[in-house]
């Protein structure tokens, strides 16, 4: 008796666990214009809140069908959803636009590098020479902020 009680536990403790998210997906529809098709397995009623970026602009929308058709087919789209009134899925993914259609990528497609600001006192004129003395009436850089000597 005290094992079937465990099992019962175990199982409800595990169907519990599982959560409206787990039961959400969604697909990209054919074509140019991106469109996102939410699928909704689970029992709740919810409302896909969708949200997309190109590296110019952000773009929203609600509902099961998504479409986004002033998106830049040339960059790599960040594309986002979340689910009314539950807001607790928060998923994002990216899609790119290859061989004519929107494809999910699973990898990263390339990193940015970043280049630490160097604050190292020396002076540059406008054309990156660097100078070895403040220049009088000119415009010069200095730790990465532009400068004019005046008397």
């Amino acid at each position: 008796m005290n094992k079937l009680i465990a099992i019962f536990l175990l199982c409800t403790t595990y169907v519990n666990a599982q959560t409206v998210c787990d039961s959400v997906s969604y697909s990209i529809g054919g074509g140019q214009t991106l469109t996102l098709i939410g699928t909704n397995h689970s029992s709740d009623s919810v409302t896909f809140m969708w949200g997309v970026c190109d590296t110019e602009q952000c773009y929203s929308a609600s509902g099961d069908v998504g479409m986004f058709p002033h998106i830049n087919r040339f960059d790599t789209i960040k594309v986002c959803y979340d689910l009314s009134p539950v807001w607790i899925c928060d998923t994002c993914q990216y899609v790119v636009f290859v061989n004519g259609a929107w494809q999910s990528v699973n990898t990263v497609t390339h990193v940015n590098e970043l280049n630490p600001i160097l604050l190292n006192n020396k002076i540059y004129d406008l054309l990156g020479r660097e100078l070895k003395f403040v220049p009088k009436g000119i415009v010069y850089i200095k730790n990465n902020r532009i400068y004019k000597w005046s008397e």
